[in-house]
């Protein structure tokens, strides 16, 4: 009998000691596994409960927040879904993207909060509630900038020269985070990309709106100097078996290079690209960031001088194209507004940033650490540019951007593209008022044809609403 209980009693401990080991193996060994799992309802669940921070612009008007139901259920909402490409979206099925990408470790909650905090929630079966963070966006900037671009394809952006914070950045088509998840298929396959981000991620050839960086390298190098006159009698120059054309200024045969760049020369700017060479046309470019993808928050492509060569290879003729902004070409209008920031700062590329400040686990509000701004060109060389873009306005191809009161220092391009048939892309960038510069503006409309009646009328539409200006 007593052999019998012994035998009973090790095989209820072995059962009790295999059940222990397989529980702490699931439970403990497994557990991050078995949580992670997409199929796990219990993750889905703990998912919905997490409070994430809002999404702020500069004066605190909410472009992001989480709804919470009866039963303590989230849903995000976005109440400014034309911002789409700046917050991003979140999603239990697609992710996160952008903003939401960048600052999800502050959003939920998990970046600056106490161990100890943590734990007594969990405890206490508490929802995770996550942390604010505020962008630079103007919400009231970001919808003028919007409607202005209307119905085209294209992107505006507006920055503060002297800081580098993005105030409106708008890309166009967008599309509606709050309806992600039943409209994904369709915008992943749709031809006219509304996923991509044509402001920081579209890459285009510029046109006429590069030769301020030619202008800049010819004259930072003393190659070139604004009162030096150039003679074009017949609107033509040869480079090889190539014929450049400019027909762009009003019948002279010689004019200083200040009206050059005005009247959009592209004579002028092949001469000075053959000048220059491409070496220091290049060290310029760099300067500007070109052949580096700009540090922001959210996915930034680079801007390349070139795309299929090396510089090495330039022949004359993709040298003289490349100087009046066409030969292989390929920038963002980021990268563009930060050349038009850099001439308004006095030659100083400022930090491009998306974030203002983060709120911490005690309400405090901190500013993320920025690069310091570099240089790009002498102030002297930005002074003598800035007067150019003002001469561009005032008597050239950019004269749909002037306003009343405010002097506007700008360049339009015509950026020729490379299917058949198809419209060229208009540019203009710029800033204002000229003389102390509060914003820079780029717009590119694609395939919007001539970047003066175009793009330009764009830009006094939106700085008429930032400077409040009526020229009706």
């Amino acid at each position: 009998m007593r052999g019998n209980i012994r035998r009973l009693v090790a095989i209820l401990l072995a059962g009790f000691l295999l059940v222990g080991l397989t529980t702490g193996y699931w439970q403990v060994v497994r557990a991050p596994e078995l949580l992670a799992r997409a199929d796990n309802p219990r993750l889905v669940i703990a998912e919905q409960r997490v409070q994430r921070g809002r999404i702020l612009d500069r004066h605190g008007v909410a472009l992001a927040y989480d709804q919470v139901d009866e039963n303590g259920l989230t849903q995000r909402i976005y109440s400014y879904p034309e911002l789409v490409h700046v917050t991003g979206f979140y999603s239990l099925r697609y992710g996160v993207s952008n903003i939401e990408a960048a600052y999800d470790d502050v959003l939920r909650g998990l970046s600056g909060r106490p161990a100890l905090q943590a734990v007594v929630d969990d405890l206490l079966h508490r929802p995770q509630v996550g942390f604010d963070v505020m962008l630079t966006i103007d919400a009231a900037w970001q919808a003028t900038a919007d409607d202005a671009l209307g119905e085209r394809r294209g992107a505006v952006l507006v920055l503060d020269p002297n800081t580098g914070a993005i105030l409106a950045l708008v890309s166009h088509p967008a599309y509606d985070p709050n309806r992600l998840d039943e409209t994904w298929e369709t915008l992943r396959d749709a031809p006219d990309t509304p996923l991509l981000n044509r402001a920081t991620q579209g890459l285009y050839p510029p046109g006429s709106a590069f030769k301020t960086v030619t202008l800049a390298a010819a004259l930072e190098s003393g190659l070139a100097s604004p009162e030096e006159v150039f003679t074009d009698a017949t609107g033509t120059l040869q480079v090889g078996d190539f014929t450049i054309h400019c027909r762009n200024h009003p019948g002279l045969t010689s004019f200083d290079l200040l009206h050059a760049y005005a009247y959009s020369c592209n004579v002028t700017f092949a001469e000075l690209g053959l000048r220059l060479g491409a070496q220091r046309l290049a060290t310029t470019a760099r300067r500007f960031g070109f052949e580096e993808a700009p540090p922001l928050e959210i996915p930034a492509e680079t801007s390349h001088l070139v795309l299929t060569s090396s510089l090495d290879e330039l022949d004359e003729q993709k040298l003289a194209t490349t100087a009046f902004g066409q030969g292989e070409l390929a920038v963002t209008p980021l990268q563009m507004a930060l050349v038009a920031a850099a001439v308004a700062n006095g030659g100083q590329v400022p930090p491009v940033h998306l974030v203002q400040a983060i709120r911490d686990a005690s309400g405090q509000w901190h500013e993320p650490t920025r690069a310091a701004a570099r240089a790009a060109i002498s102030p002297a060389t930005a002074e003598k540019v800035r007067r150019a873009m003002i001469l561009s306005v005032e008597e050239g191809r950019a004269a749909q951007a002037a306003l009343l009161g405010v002097t506007v220092a700008g360049k339009t391009g015509t950026a020729q593209v490379g299917e058949e048939g198809a419209l060229p892309h208009a540019w203009f960038i710029g800033f204002a008022p000229a003389e102390a510069p509060q914003v820079a503006i780029v717009v590119l409309v694609e395939n919007g044809g001539d970047g003066g009646r175009v793009a330009a009328p764009v830009a006094r539409e939106i700085l008429e609403h930032i400077f409040g200006i009526n020229n009706q």
